[in-house]
């Protein structure tokens, strides 16, 4: 083990990778769809509002982050080809009343980068339902967890993430 500890050394193989930030402009429009339970149509609408008002970062076709602010209506029309991942995937997190599935793995490696390492220093429980909040995995009337989102489930998301 090259870390001091082993909790560093878990830590440092659960960083998320940098292609994890960004999302193709079709796929968070998808995610938005699926989230919001609407049409392609109107999601491609939501996100193209989020980015013109720069609630969300967008990046052209070379990848380049662009300012809002130096953007012409004219020059924004299709520009947008990557959006940040965090960005939509938080607007999601308040409007959706639905469980966010394509948040579960980045929350569950941010709280362990955080210190949140079970069942080192919280228990599984605790950790699962954690997650579950974060995510708007809310327990159905009968206290079952949403598909996705089982105790077992999200375990085995930690240890993907600690085999990685």
């Amino acid at each position: 083990m090259n870390s001091k500890n082993a909790v560093a050394a878990i830590v440092g193989r659960m960083k998320p990778k940098a292609s994890s930030r960004t999302l193709p402009f079709t796929k968070a429009v998808t995610e938005i769809a699926q989230a919001l339970n609407i049409e392609d149509a109107p999601a491609s609408m939501i996100l193209y509002g989020l980015c013109a008002t720069g609630n969300v970062r967008w990046l052209d076709s070379q990848r380049e982050l662009i300012d809002e602010d130096q953007c012409t209506i004219a020059d924004f029309n299709h520009k947008p080809r990557w959006v940040d991942a965090n960005d939509v995937r938080h607007f999601l997190t308040e409007w959706s009343p639905m469980p966010q599935t394509s948040s579960r793995e980045v929350v569950t490696a941010a709280m362990i980068a955080e210190g949140h390492i079970p069942p080192r220093t919280v228990d599984w429980k605790t950790f699962c339902n954690r997650v579950r909040e974060k995510c708007n995995a809310r327990l159905d009337a009968k206290g079952r967890p949403p598909f996705g989102f089982s105790d077992k489930q999200i375990q085995r998301i930690v240890n993907d993430l600690r085999a990685k």
